[in-house]
C-alpha cells in the first residue's frame, strides 16, 4: 500500500515546504558574506598538516568557526582550534577549498570581523552566576544508602535507574 502524497519524511511534489527540514534550507548562508570592517587578529607562526597556526595579536579571542580574512577581505578559512596559555594564545585556521597553506609565509597578518571576537575575561574569570551558591550535590550523584531493610542486598551498586 502506498502512503498518501505530502506525508512522510521526504519531499513530495504536493508539499511546498519541502518536507520536514530535510532538503532545501540546509547550510550556512552567512559563511560567504564579506564583513564591513576587519581587524587584525593574528600573525602566521607556521603551517601544520595543511592548516595555519597563528599567534593571537588582538586583546580578544576569536569565535570557534569564525571566518578569517586577508586585509583585502578575501576569505581564507575559519578558526578550528584555540590553544595555549592566557598570555600566549595560538589558534589554527582550517583553510577553505582552493586556498593553499604554502602560499603564506611566517609573519603574514590575518584578519577577522570585530563581531566574531570574545573578550578574554570570558576565559579568565569565573562566571558570576555560580558564585554564592551553597555546597549542593551535583547532578548524577547517588541518593545515598537505603538502610538495612529487605532490599539491603539487592540495591548495592545500582544507584538510580533500572538494573541490568
Amino acid at each position: 500500500m502506498r502512503a498518501p502524497a505530502g506525508r512522510g519524511r521526504g519531499r513530495s511534489i504536493g508539499n511546498r515546504s519541502g518536507g520536514r527540514g530535510f532538503g532545501r534550507g540546509r547550510g550556512n548562508f552567512f559563511a560567504d558574506t564579506q564583513p564591513e570592517a576587519v581587524e587584525e587578529v593574528g600573525e602566521l607562526v607556521h603551517v601544520c598538516e595543511g592548516e595555519l597556526v597563528l599567534k593571537l595579536s588582538h586583546q580578544k579571542v576569536p569565535y570557534f568557526n569564525g571566518p578569517i580574512f586577508l586585509e583585502n577581505k578575501a576569505h581564507v578559512g575559519k578558526v578550528e582550534e584555540i590553544f595555549g596559555a592566557v598570555n600566549s594564545v595560538h589558534f589554527t585556521v582550517k583553510l577553505s577549498d582552493g586556498v593553499l597553506a604554502s602560499s603564506y609565509k611566517a609573519g603574514d597578518k590575518f584578519y577577522i570581523s570585530p563581531d566574531k571576537l570574545l573578550p578574554m575575561e570570558r576565559f579568565t574569570q569565573p562566571t558570576s552566576h555560580s558564585a554564592g551558591r551553597g555546597q549542593g550535590r551535583g547532578r548524577g550523584q547517588g541518593r545515598g544508602g537505603r538502610g538495612r531493610g529487605r532490599t539491603a542486598g539487592r540495591s548495592i551498586g545500582r544507584g538510580r535507574g533500572r538494573g541490568r
